[in-house]
């Protein structure tokens, strides 16, 4: 299983997210992540982060939909290919209700549609192809005069859909190359989002999806446990108290964000991540909480355990 970390959110320079970053590849984890809101813009981050780095991975979980057109997200994200060496996987997804209508203004009726819609013409765009889309919620035409998307150097990065829930995990497992979950446990990954994911990719004859999950994570000694596991749920409490992740919460018969997290010595950590391993998730990415301390801590680790697993991986 890969192992990767969240870049650590706060007001921080843009130097600082790159030095994580630099961090992050010397530690020898696998991948670095980025949620997309309204502070750093994970695809500019990457760019330049690939002038700093030769090996590690970006993803980003999630750059909402309603928030970029897909001709525009196309050409950001090629551009971010470019300037990483291909280095790139393009996690999307429909957010929440909060964000899109909220803070954005936008229509959220239909979720689930606008997905399936958007994911019809990503990964075409992606590859450069001219093709037109006339929806009932999307329209897009890259046959006159502008065309499509074209970056010289850049592949078609690979598309996660960030979802959890069974309708639009049928249209990521149809469309998309995999998933991306937050704060999901391996009870409701094993019990329902992964065979739903997979059954879906079978149907539409794509290969088995890629499951990456994010969790809350951090390494620390076994007496400061219970103060790590305690910010956790203070700073989640505004995730938790949506009716999305109340559901979450319910699937996974737990009561608390903390009751999903990696936290505690190493080898608690690593017992928690080996569950992850267990039910098929191909990635773990851990966003911590607490210090910078913590941080580095915990991506040290993750590390470790990557360069691991991939000795383990490997032909003798």
């Amino acid at each position: 299983m890969r192992l990767g970390m969240s870049l650590a959110s706060g007001n921080r320079p843009l130097s600082a997210f790159l030095d994580q970053i630099s961090h992050h590849e010397e530690a020898g984890l696998d991948t670095v992540w980025c949620s997309q809101l309204f502070g750093i813009d994970a695809l500019t981050v990457f760019a330049l982060a690939g002038a700093r780095t030769t090996r590690i991975s970006f993803g980003t979980a999630i750059i909402p939909t309603y928030s970029r057109h897909p001709l525009q997200l196309a050409s950001a994200a090629l551009t971010t290919q470019a300037a990483t060496g291909n280095r790139l996987t393009l996690g999307i997804g429909s957010s929440h209700r909060a964000l899109v209508t909220d803070a954005l203004g936008l229509d959220y009726q239909r979720p689930a549609a606008y997905l399936r819609e958007y994911l019809s013409v990503l990964p075409g765009l992606l590859r450069g192809e001219r093709l037109s889309h006339r929806g009932e919620l999307l329209n897009v035409d890259t046959t006159g005069t502008f065309g499509p998307p074209q970056v010289v150097g850049a592949e078609a990065p690979p598309v996660l859909v960030g979802t959890m829930f069974p309708i639009s995990l049928k249209i990521a497992g149809t469309f998309a190359d995999g998933i991306v979950t937050w704060l999901v446990g391996p009870r409701a990954l094993a019990d329902e989002v992964i065979p739903t994911v997979r059954a879906a990719a079978a149907a539409a004859g794509r290969p088995q999806p890629r499951v990456v999950a994010g969790i809350p994570a951090a390494v620390c000694a076994s007496a400061d446990a219970a103060g790590h596991r305690d910010l956790i749920n203070r700073r989640l409490a505004g995730f938790t108290a949506l009716p999305v992740y109340q559901q979450v919460l319910a699937r996974e018969q737990v009561t608390e964000p903390a009751d999903l997290a990696a936290v505690g010595d190493e080898e608690a950590v690593a017992a928690r991540l080996a569950a992850y391993a267990e039910v098929g998730v191909d990635e773990v990415h851990g966003i911590c909480f607490g210090d910078d301390a913590t941080l580095f801590r915990t991506a040290e680790f993750f590390g470790d355990r990557a360069r691991a697993n991939a000795r383990t991986a490997s032909p003798v």
